[in-house]
């Protein structure tokens, strides 16, 4: 499965339990990759420019994306709810 931490839900759209946590490091980490690509591309400024300051904003904005879930097979991104499990389970 896809347990990472406590962070854990079954994807709300499909109901799969193939469930992967996207914390802090991947977020700095697109940050940075971003920001990387784009001093490259600073031969094109306004493209360079612009891919620089989105990743320098995810890099910023990484120590707040805390409980971001993706379902591998959908697809979907949600953000990890409490007493989800309890509710879930209660359908069941």
């Amino acid at each position: 499965m896809g347990k990472t931490n406590d962070l854990w839900q079954p994807c709300p759209r499909c109901g799969s339990k193939k469930v992967t946590s996207m914390g802090r490091g991947f977020f700095f980490l697109l940050g940075l990759i971003l920001t990387s690509i784009s001093i490259w591309l600073l031969i094109i400024p306004p493209v360079g420019i612009v891919g620089i300051i989105a990743g320098v904003v995810f890099m910023a904005i990484s120590p707040f994306m805390k409980g971001i879930l993706q379902c591998k097979d959908c697809k979907k991104s949600w953000k990890y709810k409490e007493g989800i499990e309890s509710e879930l389970n209660s359908i069941n």
